[in-house]
């Protein structure tokens, strides 16, 4: 089984529990990237967990994270 597989099928069951439990929406994306199932979060394992959460999120309706706004230029 791939690593975008495995990926995939945690976060399937993460969000069954959470969603049996009733959670909102951005508590459940927070307990999905809270259960990352992998030792370290860097190599191939963690590409794929990213690339299947964003299409894992994408089709379930959670919101994904946004960029932080830069901080105001302190010189203008």
């Amino acid at each position: 089984m791939s690593w975008y597989a495995t990926s995939w099928r945690h976060m399937l069951a993460q969000h069954r529990d959470a969603n049996a439990s009733g959670l909102e929406p951005e508590a459940i994306a927070k307990v999905i990237d809270d259960s990352y199932p992998f030792s370290s979060r860097s190599g191939w394992a963690y590409k794929a967990w990213l690339e299947a959460r964003r299409d894992f999120f994408r089709q379930h309706n959670l919101p994904l994270r946004r960029a932080k706004r830069p901080a105001p230029d302190l010189l203008a």
